[in-house]
């Protein structure tokens, strides 16, 4: 997909101007490990790990479960990154073109450490816990692109070193979130958190054995690569743009990444179980999606948001992504420990749109 932080700063001639940017392609990966020169970490680690032996838990000791009770601590690491390639991203502007990244690379990595409590539980799942950010930022690197200026949101998220609680309403099923005594930060904040971090929707509602499969909910996409949901919260630094420059923003991916709005397959296999170090469900996750998203309406009301007048007619995000992702699954402890894994794919953006510059209006499309 296309870097959305990449600004094309252009001095443009008093009058109607008309900017081309021709298809755009790119293909990215997804890596998840937990070795040290892998790209995505998952890992759960309990600080006073607990053998739970309850009446509804299933008879079956080798079956993945998730058992939480009031009490429990978990200190949860996560190394996300995402790397992508421009194929082309040329610009036309008069009747001449621009390169503007094709061949160029982009790596984003989010790294994220939390310490959650439970607080109250029913039936093994928690309904109530307290998270705290011990560390969250992202790190950007992206190569130089003459003639165009990329946003670097790399550094600590506002997050770290703050604590929520999450409350699960009994009656609507949806969680609540709140700062603690000791933290406090934008309400706007809290609304883009995801409570569940533990990949339980992996798991199949009976019992399984070495050798089944089963289908996994979609929106496992998002807890592999959102994990937490928006965590990397920050000040937009903005760009400074040249005298008698333009300042256009090239639209792409949402900032949460959109992954809610892909559509497949994810099916989750029980390949064995591994004694090493205790006795672990080794569960791979195939994966096979794909999304066609509109953007129209999210990029208008985006551009008003910044005061930019910007009316579009066309902008369609295409993606698809696939791959294995590798669960084991502590069933001593009943929970995960480790994911590990790499998703590729392709992604396209095809746009068209008008924006106020000073005098001028421009009419660009993106192909």
């Amino acid at each position: 997909m296309l870097p959305s932080g990449i600004f094309a700063h252009l001095v443009l001639n008093t009058g109607r101007a008309r900017r081309i940017a021709r298809r755009r392609r790119s293909t990215s990966a997804a890596a998840l490990s937990c070795r040290p020169w892998s790209a995505h970490i998952f890992h759960t680690m309990l600080k006073s790990p607990l053998l739970i032996l309850l009446p509804f838990l299933p008879l079956s000791a080798d079956s993945p479960r998730v058992a939480h009770e009031a009490g429990r601590e978990i200190v949860r690491t996560y190394e996300v990154t995402s790397i992508r390639s421009l194929d082309s991203a040329v610009i036309n502007v008069q009747g001449q073109d621009q390169d503007v990244g094709s061949g160029k690379e982009r790596s984003e990595t989010l790294s994220l450490v939390v310490a959650d409590k439970i607080l109250a539980a029913t039936d093994g799942a928690p309904t109530g816990f307290h998270r705290k950010f011990t560390s969250a930022s992202t790190d950007q690197a992206m190569d130089e692109v003459e003639g165009a200026l990329v946003r670097d949101s790399s550094g600590a998220s506002e997050l770290e070193g703050l604590g929520v609680i999450f409350t699960l309403d009994a009656e609507g099923g949806a969680w609540t979130r709140e700062y603690d005594e000791d933290s406090s930060g934008e309400d706007a904040w809290l609304e883009e958190l995801a409570p569940g971090m533990d990949l339980s929707s992996i798991l199949p509602e009976g019992e399984v054995a070495v050798g089944d499969s089963w289908d996994v909910p979609v929106s496992i996409l998002g807890d592999l690569l959102r994990p937490g949901g928006t965590v990397d919260v920050k000040t937009d630094p903005g760009v400074d743009v040249p005298e008698g420059g333009v300042s256009i923003a090239v639209p792409g991916a949402p900032d949460d990444g959109g992954w809610d709005s892909f559509e497949g397959e994810v099916v989750a296999r029980y390949d064995s179980i591994e004694e090493e170090d205790g006795r672990r469900a080794k569960i791979v996750l195939t994966l096979e999606l794909s999304s066609d998203l509109d953007r129209v309406e999210e990029l208008e009301a985006e551009a008003a948001e910044r005061g930019a007048e910007e009316d579009y007619s066309e902008a369609l995000l295409t993606r698809s992504l696939s791959g294995e992702v590798v669960v084991l699954w502590d069933l001593i402890g009943h929970h995960a420990l480790s994911v590990e894994g790499t998703l590729t794919g392709e992604s396209t953006f095809n746009a068209a749109w008008a924006i106020e510059a000073g005098q001028m209006q421009l009419e660009l499309e993106q192909r």
